[in-house]
């Protein structure tokens, strides 16, 4: 009977010794999924991952606007991005393939066409738009010539109205029902000024639209470059493991890594062109980053518009400030 107890005590020691274990060893990030264009995956319990069709190295791929995320709380979806009219129509059919739950709210990241101008089709799906402050005034004050400018080689524009935000916010709108947390979170002026990301803490995602991609796609229109860094600083602080960004696939966290890489080396290419009095087309031409291009898939020399931008902004010719 003693040697049965003695064998017993040793026994469930040795299961309390293996959970410690197990509870002290880190756990393994979970698989980023391989995904072709318009595919849905599941990153998370209830977050699915809708991947647009886009690619950094053959540009006959069809634009279809930004990627798409969805959470689905216990009584509503939340959706990051609105994409354009005629995307936002798939990604609802996607959506209704994954749950019946009403669509409540859709952020805007920012407010260009490819994350906005599917406004108008939430709303008529029942969604409230939300939107950082920034965001929102550019919807308003640019959204209508650029719209019309857009609605001339899509029909899904010209055929749908302009909708506005209808929730703004200024650093983060939070949405939590016990089952799912979402954090719209603003990091400053970066891609645009009115950049917004979605952080899902519960599960360590930051969805992260233009503010970090995955290949060559970055715009600089809009953008502060100095300040787009500060912003890409701030969200590698997040407890993440993985990103899923407004164009390209998800990635791990080092994506934010690589995104803020880029624009220091850029930034530090330009002004040594700058010093050496070269003009920034010449700085275009000369400028090698052999990682981006394994990267991206694309030379850094090729993103012409981005030196002239940052160019602009290092001389005074640009003021990040008043970029509209």
């Amino acid at each position: 009977m003693l040697k049965r107890f003695a064998l017993a005590a040793v026994t469930v020691a040795a299961l309390l010794l293996a959970v410690v274990a197990t509870e002290d060893k880190p756990q393994a990030e979970p698989a980023i999924p391989a995904m072709k264009f318009n595919d849905v995956a599941e990153i998370a319990p209830g977050v699915f991952f809708r991947y647009s069709s886009i690619s950094a190295t053959d540009m006959t791929v069809p634009f279809g606007g930004s990627n798409n995320v969805w959470v689905v709380f216990k009584e509503y979806v939340v959706v990051i991005d609105a994409n354009f009219p005629k995307e936002a129509g798939d990604v609802i059919a996607d959506i209704r393939k994954t749950t019946k739950l009403p669509i409540k709210y859709v952020l805007d990241t920012h407010h260009h066409g490819d994350h906005a101008y599917g406004n108008c089709v939430w709303a008529k799906a029942g969604a409230q738009i939300v939107a950082h402050t920034s965001a929102a005034r550019l919807l308003k004050t640019t959204g209508p010539k650029d719209w019309e400018i857009a609605g001339k080689d899509r029909a899904d524009i010209r055929d749908n109205t302009l909708k506005q935000a209808d929730i703004t916010f200024d650093d983060n709108y939070v949405l939590d029902d016990g089952t799912q947390r979402v954090e719209f979170r603003h990091f400053g002026h970066a891609h645009t000024a009115g950049d917004a990301v979605a952080y899902l803490p519960k599960h360590k995602l930051l969805c992260t639209g233009d503010a970090c991609v995955n290949g060559a796609f970055n715009f600089m229109g809009n953008a502060d470059s100095a300040s787009w860094v500060r912003a890409l600083d701030g969200m590698a602080k997040l407890d993440v493991t993985r990103v899923a960004p407004g164009h390209g696939k998800v990635a791990g966290k080092d994506l934010i890594a690589s995104q803020k890489r880029y624009f220091v080396e850029l930034r530090e290419n330009v002004q040594k062109g700058i010093d050496a009095k070269k003009t920034d087309d010449e700085i275009a031409a000369g400028l090698e980053m052999a990682w981006y291009e394994t990267w991206t898939g694309k030379p850094a020399k090729q993103n012409g518009d981005n030196v002239k931008h940052v160019y602009g902004e290092l001389t005074g010719k640009i003021d990040p400030a008043k970029v509209p």
